[in-house]
């Protein structure tokens, strides 16, 4: 059959029907997949990225081609060969038609059309369609089988197949919906409620996507479960947006719920991974026969963390409710007579031992450092909780009996301080605003000294005074001169009359 048909006004037109043309034009098809392919590669050469195989292999296809059309020609006195050439060389060209048109179906239109990455799940149907119709013009043209006899004969099987694998075709047809999905793209977090599933969704292919939990553990889940249940979005680490995390902590009735919601407030607001905005909220939502249920709203920057997270904050909030003195309610199932356990304790020898060392308390009598840690308070921090902050009002002293802290400065980091030192001694004898926040880096255990404890010794030692004005000089003289040596701005020191001063109007002596 010819190929050019004659048109009415008689010139002649491509018979789409035959795909003959496609033929006339191999020449034309393997010149310009090896022109664009080779720019393609050069441009990426030029930023300094890999060519890879998906420009490679269709620079060196095309020329395979060039090889062959050569052949063909050199064979026009041995038509047999010259036929079995020429069919080779119409796959070649094909292929290279197929690898042109996925290139720019995808690389291009595609990635210019989503203006991000095209996930593999999408680029892989391109790939099967364009291929699957190579495969067809393949038969029609190199084998001459005539395709519709065998769409007929295989109508039956093609429906047994497709019944077979049923499964098979929900998930893939789920995946479509998954791909088109801008909630469901790779990077985002999630979670699946009914399965018990939290991760990242890091790939979506035919049958299942993959998830990344925070244990690094890959999760293939298929995409008609995600389809046919309730899927939680926790965005990703670059969204604007962040969804709000949800903590339920019970407290008992005795604690005042104002009291509680401004305690479990400020521990989310000093852990460091809470952010600002959106706002963190507590919020009571429950009156349980143990106890009332708080929930903690808040947000932060990595889905990831959110697990360590969540162990942070609980570890904190047992700390801060146990601090000020209450506990966490539980089902009773006896009456308890014994007289509970004081949750800190430690050896008041020790502590004795610490303040004589500290040279603030070496003037008093034994009798007088037993008082005072007779009435000194216990307080347990843990990790990462802020014990005073800069600028806050404070009256106490605090001895580290156990674990170490870190000092900073409006944000800067200058020191840290550790077993058997104290801090805060201006706040306790001067009543002067802090003038560092110090946060725990571990559990610590501290004694606390207050002006109540330390007024009474004072008052019945006034000679003290003198001496312990000595000391704030020169503990005062060494922390300015640390902060000289950062190129700090610092005041002229007081004198120790001044600081007399300062005691005797605190203390009304």
């Amino acid at each position: 059959m010819n190929p050019l048909v004659q048109a009415a006004s008689g010139a002649p037109v491509v018979s789409l029907i035959d795909l003959n043309f496609i033929l006339i034009n191999r020449i034309f098809v393997l010149v310009v997949t090896l022109l664009f392919f080779c720019v393609v590669a050069l441009l990426r050469r030029t930023h300094r990225q890999d060519a890879g195989p998906g420009i490679t292999g269709p620079i060196k296809l095309s020329l395979f081609g060039f090889i062959l059309l050569y052949a063909e020609l050199a064979m026009s006195s041995l038509p047999s060969y010259q036929a079995i050439i020429q069919g080779v060389q119409t796959i070649v060209v094909l292929l290279c038609l197929a690898r042109l048109v996925t290139y720019l179906t995808v690389d291009v239109y595609l990635r210019i059309h989503t203006q991000r990455e095209v996930p593999s799940f999408l680029r892989d149907s391109v790939r099967l369609v364009v291929y699957l119709a190579v495969g067809i013009i393949s038969l029609r043209l190199v084998f001459k089988i005539d395709l519709s006899a065998i769409v007929t004969t295989t109508t039956v099987i093609t429906a047994t197949i497709a019944f077979a694998m049923q499964s098979t075709l929900t998930n893939a047809l789920s995946g479509f919906s998954i791909q088109s999905d801008q909630l469901l793209s790779r990077g985002n977090w999630i979670t699946i409620k009914e399965k018990d599933i939290f991760g990242e969704i890091v790939n979506v292919g035919f049958r299942y996507t993959t998830l990344k939990n925070p244990e690094n553990y890959l999760i293939m889940v298929p995409n008609s479960v995600i389809m046919q249940n309730i899927v939680t979005y926790h965005g990703n680490r670059g969204t604007e947006e962040k969804p709000a995390l949800q903590v339920n902590v019970m407290l008992g009735y005795d604690m005042p719920p104002e009291m509680a919601k401004a305690l479990l407030l400020k521990v989310i607001r000093e852990d460091r991974e809470v952010i600002d905005d959106p706002e963190p909220l507590v919020r009571l939502i429950a009156l349980n026969d143990s106890g009332i249920t708080y929930q903690l709203r808040f947000s932060i920057d990595d889905p990831s963390r959110r697990i360590p997270v969540q162990d942070s904050l609980y570890s904190q909030i047992w700390y801060a409710v146990n601090r000020v003195g209450y506990s966490f309610p539980y089902p009773h199932r006896q009456i308890v007579t014994s007289e509970s356990r004081q949750p800190f304790e430690f050896s008041k020898e020790q502590i004795a031992g610490y303040l004589r060392d500290s040279g603030l308390f070496a003037m008093l009598e034994v009798q007088q450092v037993a008082a005072l840690v007779e009435q000194a308070p216990i307080a347990v921090y843990g990790a990462d909780e802020i014990v005073v902050r800069q600028g806050e009002m404070g009256s106490s002293l605090f001895i580290v009996l156990k674990g170490t802290l870190d000092v900073s400065i409006a944000g800067t980091p200058v020191g840290s301080i550790h077993q058997g030192s104290f801090f805060g001694e201006m706040s306790l004898l001067t009543g002067e605003p802090r003038t560092a926040t110090v946060r725990a880096t571990s559990e610590v255990w501290l004694a606390e000294i207050t002006k109540e404890i330390m007024e009474p010794i004072l008052h019945a030692n006034p000679a003290m005074l003198d001496a312990l004005s000595t000391i704030l000089v020169e503990r005062e003289r060494k922390s300015r001169a640390s902060r000289a040596s950062r190129s700090e701005t610092v005041a002229a020191l007081p004198r120790n009359e001044d600081y007399l001063q300062r005691l005797k109007y605190f203390f009304g002596m």
